[in-house]
C-alpha cells in the first residue's frame, strides 16, 4: 500500500486523459489570462477614452463659451455704435424738420450741428444731408462733395420709395468723396406735407470695421465676419486676399449660418466648415439688435482643439503601448505557465511588465493638462497627476493616503463648512454614478481658493465600486471672461434702456430719473446708489435739480438750485470738466445737518461747447478715483446730452404743433386733409361744426358720406378729377340757404404721386349777400352819377344861355346908354356885366370839375416831360406877359394816366405859380422829379407870395379863396380840380410854403413798371 504523503503513478492507459486535462487546464488558464488582459486593457482604454472624451467636451465647451462671449461683446459694441449713429441721424432729421417749419434751413447752423455731432462719431467718415434729388447739400468740412449725386445709391432709392423706413443700412459701396469702401447708415427726411425731402446719412468705412475686428484675438485661424440679411458678407477678419478686404465675389454662408440669418434668429452656435475657406470652426452668431446684421465669430479647431489633440494622441499612444505590453506579458505568462520550472521567472517577468504598465499609466496621467486624482472607497488619495499637484500646490510625493475631501474640498466658496456626505466624490463612491460639477472651489495647500469645474467617475470591479477618479480644471480665466462679458452686457443693457426711455412719450424729468436709476444700480459700478441730475439754465447761470435717487429730502431742498461755480456740481459746469472728491472737502459748500460723509463724481453734460447739465454720483468716504469709472460716467453723460437735446427739440416741435393747431382752429374757414380714398385724416373745429361733429369723430370716415347723396356724388367726381389732373379745383356750394366757397388742392409727394388732398371751405353766405348789396348800390350810384352828370350838363347849359343873353343885353345897353346915364347908373351897369361874366366862368369851371374822372377818358402810359411841355405851351402868353422864368430841373419820368387831365393838372399848378407872384420880383418856377419807393414825386416850386400853414388844407377845397377878386381873379376851384385829378390817378398832392418865400406843390404818382 502506498504511503499517505505521495500520489500513486498514473496507469499507462490513463495518460491520454491526463494530457486532455492538462490541455483543458491550459485552455482555461489561457482564457482567463486573455480575459484578464482584455479587461485590463478595456479598463485602461475606457479610462483613457473617458479622459479624452472629458477633455474634448471641456475644450469644445470652452471654445463655444469663448466664441459666444466674443460674439456677444462684438454685438454689444456694434449695437452701441449703430444706436449712437441712429440717435444722431434722428437728431439731425428732427433739427432739419424744425428749421423747415420755422422758415427754412440755416446753412451755418446746419453745418455747426453736423460738425458737433460728427465729433461724437469717430468711427464714421462724416454726416451728410442729401436733398430729394440726391445732391449732397450739407456735410462735415473735408467730407462733403458739393453737388455730388447719390441718387443711384441703394439706400437713397429705398428711402425715397418708402416713407415708413427706419434706419437703412446699405450694402458695401465705394464712396465718391472719400474713395473708400463703406456701408451707409441713413434715415429719411420728410417735408411737412409728408413728401420725400432727402436723406441724412453717415458712412461707416469697412476698413474701420476690419480694424475693430482685428483687435479681437481669435487665434491663428480664427475669423470674425459681419453679414447682412441678403445674406452677404460685409467685412471679415482675416480678409480673403482681395483689395481693401472688399469681396468682389462674396463667399456664400455655410448652411447653419444661412438658417440663422434667413430665420431672423437672435443668435446661434454651431460647429462646421466655414463657407469662405472650408476651415472647421466653432461658430457663434448674434444678431445686432433688431438690425438686419449678424456678427459671426469662428474659433478654428486647429487653435482651440490643438492641446486636446496633442493630449489625445499622447494618451492613445500610451494606451496602445500599454495594450501591446499587456499582450506581450500575457503571452509570456502563458508560455511560462506551460513550463513550470520557469514559473518564478515568468512571475518576475509579469511583475516587470506590470510595473512597466504602471509607469506607462503614470505617463498617461502625467501628460494630461487637467488635474486627475484617484481615491479608494474611503476617499483616500491613491494617485494624483502632476497637473493636479501644480494646481493644488502640493509636492511630488505629497498627498497619497490623505482624505481628498478633508484636504481640498472642506469648505464651500463662501467659506462655510462642506460636509463630506454632500461631496459629489463621496456620493459617487456610494452610488456609482458619474457626476459633473460646472463650478465649485478647491483649496490649495496655502489655503487660497481655486475655482474649478470637475467630473468624478466610479472605478468598478466585479460590480463593486472600488474607487473613483476625479478630473478637475482651473476655470479662473473663464470666470474672468464671463464676468467681463456680463459687465459689458449690463452696460449695454443699461445704455439701451436709457435710449429706450428717451423714445417714450414722457416728461424729460421722468426719463432722466429712470436713466439715473439704471446707472446707479449697476452692480459692478463701485458708487453709492444715490445721485442726481441737474439741468442748466443759461439765463440765470444756475443748475436746477430735475432727477434724484435715494437722496435725503433736506439735501434735495438745499441743492434744488445751484449757482454756476458754486459747490462741486457748479464747479464742474463752470469748468466744463469732471470734478471728483473722495470726501467732503472745502469745495463741498452746501451742507445740511445729518449729512453722512461721502464723495462725488460730478460729470458735466455737454452739447458741444454748451453745458446742458451735470450728472452727480455719490461715492463712499475715502473712495479712490478710478479712470474707468469716470470714463463710463462721461459716456453716460454724453448719452444723456443726446437725450436732453432730443427732448428739448421734441418739446419745441410739440409747442410748434400746438401753435399750428391753435392757428388752424382760430380761422373761421373749414379745413380738411384727406387721403386719395376721400377718408378724413384731419379736420379743424370750424369744419367739424358744420357737420355737428368733433374733429376726432370725423377722422377716419369718408367725407362724402357726410354730404347729401346727390351732393356727395358730384363732389366725388370733382375729387377724382383733382386726383387725375393733379391740379387745384375751385367750386361753390349753395344748399339750405348757405353758400360755401370750396378749394381743393392736391398734395404731391417727391415722386409726383398724390398722397394727400387739402380742402378749404369758407362760408360766404353773408359775403355773397353783402356783395350783391354792394353791386346794387354801385349800380344805383352809377345811375345816380349819370343822372347828376346829365343834370349838371343840362343845368350848366341852360344856365349859361340866359347868362349870355343877360350879358349881351347889358353890354348893348352899356354902349347905347353910355352918354345918357349918370356915373352911379353906369357903374352899376358895369358891375352887372362883370357879375354875369363871373357867373358864366363859375358854371363852366363847375362843369369841368364834375367831368374829371369820366369813364370814357382813356388812360395810357405817358411821358410827363411831354405833358408838362404841353401845359407850358398853353401858358406861353401868360409866361411872356409876366416875364416869368419856368425851368425843368430834372428829366421827367413816365406815368399812367389821362393826357388831358394831367395837362390840366400841371397847367393849373404852374398857372397858380404865375398868378400869385410877388409884386417886387419876377416869377421863377422850377419843376423837378425825384424817385421814391414805387412812386415819383413831381415838385413845382415858385418864389411867389406863399401860403400860411393853417391854409394848406383849405386851398384844396372847392370855392375856397384866400384873396379878394379885385386882387387875384379866379373861381376858387383850380386846386380842387388838381386834387381830384391826382386822386383819380392813384396819387397824392401836398404843399410846403412860407408867406413871402414862395411855395412848393408836390404831386406823387405811382411809378410805371420798369422805372
Amino acid at each position: 500500500m502506498p504511503s499517505s504523503g505521495t500520489l500513486p503513478p498514473l496507469p499507462i492507459e490513463l495518460a491520454p486523459k491526463a494530457q486532455d486535462a492538462a490541455d483543458s487546464g491550459e485552455r482555461r488558464f489561457t482564457i482567463r489570462l486573455s480575459l484578464a488582459v482584455l479587461a485590463l486593457n478595456l479598463f485602461i482604454g475606457a479610462l483613457v477614452g473617458v479622459v479624452i472624451k472629458m477633455g474634448y467636451d471641456q475644450q469644445r465647451q470652452q471654445a463655444i463659451s469663448e466664441a459666444q462671449n466674443l460674439s456677444s461683446v462684438l454685438r454689444s459694441h456694434m449695437g452701441g455704435i449703430i444706436a449712437k449713429i441712429d440717435l444722431t441721424l434722428l437728431t439731425v432729421a428732427d433739427e432739419i424738420a424744425r428749421q423747415e417749419r420755422t422758415g427754412g434751413i440755416d446753412a451755418a447752423q446746419m453745418e455747426e450741428l453736423l460738425r458737433r455731432h460728427d465729433s461724437r462719431l469717430p468711427e464714421t467718415l462724416g454726416l451728410r444731408v442729401v436733398d430729394a434729388k440726391g445732391i449732397i447739400r450739407f456735410g462735415v468740412t473735408g467730407i462733403k462733395a458739393p453737388l455730388t449725386s447719390v441718387a443711384d445709391h441703394p439706400h437713397f432709392a429705398r428711402l425715397r420709395g418708402n416713407d415708413e423706413s427706419g434706419l437703412i443700412i446699405s450694402p458695401p459701396i465705394l464712396g465718391r468723396a472719400a474713395k473708400v469702401w463703406m456701408i451707409t447708415l441713413a434715415r429719411r427726411l420728410t417735408h411737412q406735407d409728408g413728401s420725400f425731402a432727402g436723406v441724412v446719412h453717415v458712412a461707416l468705412p469697412i476698413n474701420r470695421l476690419v480694424e475693430a475686428f482685428a483687435a479681437i484675438s481669435t487665434g491663428s485661424k480664427g475669423a470674425i465676419s459681419l453679414w447682412n440679411d441678403a445674406p452677404a458678407m460685409i467685412a471679415r477678419v482675416p480678409d480673403l486676399g482681395e483689395p481693401e478686404g472688399i469681396f468682389l465675389s462674396p463667399p456664400l454662408p455655410s448652411p447653419p449660418l444661412r438658417e440663422i440669418i434667413n430665420g431672423n434668429l437672435e443668435s446661434g452656435t454651431y460647429i462646421g466648415q466655414s463657407g469662405s475657406d472650408n476651415i472647421w470652426r466653432t461658430h457663434s452668431a448674434h444678431r445686432i439688435g433688431t438690425l438686419p446684421l449678424w456678427i459671426a465669430v469662428g474659433l478654428a479647431d486647429d487653435d482651440t482643439m490643438a492641446d486636446w489633440r496633442l493630449q489625445a494622441r499622447i494618451l492613445a499612444g500610451a494606451a496602445i503601448l500599454f495594450a501591446l505590453g499587456s499582450v506581450a506579458a500575457a503571452f509570456m505568462i502563458r508560455r511560462n505557465w506551460r513550463t513550470r520550472h520557469r514559473s518564478a521567472s515568468a512571475i518576475e517577468e509579469a511583475h516587470i511588465q506590470t510595473e512597466e504598465a504602471r509607469r506607462r499609466l503614470e505617463l498617461i496621467l502625467g501628460s494630461a493638462g487637467e488635474g486627475i486624482c484617484g481615491v479608494d472607497p474611503q476617499g483616500r488619495i491613491t494617485f494624483m497627476n502632476p497637473a493636479a499637484r501644480r494646481m493644488l500646490g502640493w509636492g511630488d510625493n505629497e498627498g497619497i493616503g490623505l482624505n481628498l475631501h478633508d484636504e481640498v474640498h472642506h469648505h464651500r466658496a463662501d467659506g462655510s463648512d462642506f460636509p463630506a456626505v454632500a461631496c459629489p466624490v463621496w456620493q459617487t463612491l456610494h452610488d456609482g454614478n458619474v457626476r459633473h460639477v460646472p463650478r465649485d472651489v478647491h483649496w490649495r495647500r496655502d489655503g487660497t481658493p481655486i475655482p474649478v469645474e470637475f467630473t468624478t467617475a466610479p472605478i468598478i470591479q466585479n460590480g463593486q465600486v472600488v474607487g473613483a477618479v476625479t478630473l478637475f480644471r482651473d476655470i479662473a480665466r473663464r470666470i474672468r471672461a464671463e464676468t467681463e462679458a456680463a459687465r459689458n452686457l449690463a452696460v449695454t443693457s443699461a445704455m439701451s434702456n436709457i435710449l429706450r426711455h428717451s423714445l417714450e412719450d414722457r416728461r424729460l424729468e421722468e426719463i432722466l430719473r429712470d436713466a439715473l436709476v439704471e446707472i446707479l444700480c449697476l452692480p459692478w459700478l463701485n458708487v453709492e446708489e444715490r445721485g442726481a441730475i441737474f439741468l442748466a439754465d443759461p439765463e440765470t447761470k444756475s443748475l436746477r435739480m430735475v432727477a434724484e435717487h435715494n437722496m435725503m429730502p433736506s439735501v434735495v431742498r438745499a441743492c434744488s438750485t445751484i449757482d454756476m461755480g458754486h459747490c462741486l456740481c457748479g464747479i464742474a459746469a463752470e469748468r466744463r470738466a469732471p470734478v471728483f472728491a473722495s470726501h467732503m472737502d472745502e469745495r463741498h459748500q452746501t451742507r445740511v445737518p445729518g449729512m453722512h460723509e461721502h464723495g462725488h463724481y460730478c460729470i458735466p453734460i455737454m452739447n458741444g461747447a454748451d453745458v446742458l447739465g451735470v450728472l452727480n454720483a455719490y461715492v463712499g468716504h475715502g473712495h479712490q478715483w478710478q479712470k474707468e469709472e469716470e470714463r463710463f460716467l462721461a459716456m453716460v453723460a454724453d448719452t444723456l446730452a443726446g437725450v436732453i437735446r432730443r427732448k428739448q427739440i421734441e418739446q419745441t416741435l410739440k409747442d410748434s404743433e400746438e401753435l399750428s393747431k391753435t392757428l388752424l382752429n382760430a380761422t373761421i374757414d373749414g379745413a380738411l386733409l384727406l387721403d386719395p380714398d376721400g377718408r378724413v385724416l384731419a379736420a379743424n373745429e370750424a369744419m367739424a361744426a358744420r357737420f355737428a361733429k368733433t374733429p376726432e369723430l370725423m377722422a377716419g370716415n369718408v367725407l362724402f358720406d357726410f354730404l347729401p347723396p346727390h351732393l356727395g356724388a358730384s363732389r366725388r367726381v370733382q375729387f377724382d378729377r383733382v386726383l387725375a389732373d393733379k391740379t387745384p379745383f375751385h367750386s361753390q356750394d349753395e344748399r339750405d340757404g348757405a353758400v360755401f366757397d370750396n378749394r381743393i388742392y392736391p398734395v404731391q409727394d417727391g415722386d409726383g404721386g398724390i398722397r394727400r388732398v387739402a380742402v378749404f371751405s369758407r362760408d360766404i353766405t353773408q359775403q355773397r349777400a353783402a356783395q350783391q348789396a354792394i353791386e346794387k348800390a354801385l349800380a344805383d350810384l352809377a345811375r345816380s352819377n349819370a343822372e347828376l352828370e346829365q343834370f349838371a350838363y343840362v343845368a350848366s347849359h341852360d344856365l349859361r344861355e340866359p347868362l349870355r343873353a343877360i350879358t349881351g343885353h347889358l353890354q348893348l345897353l352899356q354902349r347905347l346908354a353910355k352918354d345918357k346915364l349918370d356915373d352911379y347908373a353906369l357903374e352899376s351897369l358895369i358891375f352887372a356885366v362883370d357879375g354875369a361874366r363871373r357867373m358864366d366862368a363859375l358854371i363852366r369851371d363847375l362843369l369841368d370839375y364834375s367831368r374829371i374822372g369820366h369813364a370814357d377818358r382813356e388812360m395810357e402810359t405817358l411821358e410827363l416831360g411831354a405833358v408838362i411841355a404841353d401845359a407850358l405851351a398853353n401858358l406861353s402868353a401868360t409866361i411872356a406877359d409876366s416875364g416869368a422864368t419856368v425851368t425843368t430841373l430834372t428829366p421827367m419820368p413816365h406815368a399812367h394816366g389821362n393826357r388831358m387831365e394831367l395837362i390840366r393838372l400841371f397847367q393849373n399848378l404852374i398857372g397858380n405859380a404865375l398868378k400869385y407872384s410877388a409884386s417886387n420880383r419876377p416869377p421863377v418856377v422850377e419843376v423837378s422829379a425825384s424817385a421814391r419807393e414805387n412812386a415819383w414825386d413831381i415838385s413845382i416850386h415858385d418864389n411867389g407870395i406863399g401860403i400860411a400853414p393853417e391854409n394848406f388844407e383849405r386851398i384844396f377845397m372847392i370855392f375856397q379863396r384866400l384873396h379878394g377878386r379885385e386882387k387875384y381873379e379866379g373861381t376858387g376851384i383850380g386846386l380842387a380840380v388838381c386834387r381830384k385829378i391826382v386822386d383819380r390817378h392813384g396819387g397824392a398832392i401836398r404843399v410846403e410854403s412860407e408867406p413871402d418865400l414862395g411855395s412848393t406843390f408836390t404831386v406823387t404818382l405811382p411809378a410805371v413798371s420798369g422805372e
